[in-house]
């Protein structure tokens, strides 16, 4: 299942992440703001989204907010997430086949239908390489300091 949200600086992303997703007959269900009146604090958005994400290897999230780094970091902070940010199609591929990233993280801000839909494509075509040494590498990252 593919779990989305946003906050209000994120709903004209995830308006096009909708649309897109119903285009593909993708299911997914929106944990974040349906309509530009509503707010949702990262707080609660973030959580959200990471607990459902951690239930099945097959689960996948989406998270925007204005610029994307808000979500991406604290989506982060959750062990066994993995998110990335990103602004084009080779970071959202990359992202999947080098680093088995199982959160997207978008910029809401100056939401564009066509570079989206080429990250989402990106997103989706991409499967994990299986480069177990690099995973390991990044998850000893706190016994360097």
């Amino acid at each position: 299942m593919i779990y989305i949200a946003g906050d209000k600086h994120g709903n004209s992303a995830i308006k096009i992440i909708e649309t897109y997703l119903h285009s593909k007959g993708t299911e997914y269900i929106n944990l974040g703001v349906k309509n530009e009146n509503e707010d949702m604090k990262l707080e609660d958005m973030i959580p959200a989204v990471t607990k459902k994400v951690l239930e099945s290897k097959n689960n996948t999230g989406i998270l925007t907010c204005g610029s994307g780094v808000g979500v991406e970091v604290g989506a982060n902070k959750f062990s066994g997430i993995r998110a990335c940010l990103a602004t084009n199609e080779k970071i959202a591929e990359w992202g999947r086949t080098k680093d088995n990233c199982n959160i997207l993280c978008l910029v809401g801000w100056e939401a564009d239908k066509d570079a989206i839909c080429k990250i989402l494509d990106a997103w989706f075509s991409s499967e994990y390489d299986g480069s177990e040494k690099r995973l390991k590498m990044i998850a000893e990252f706190d016994k360097w300091h």
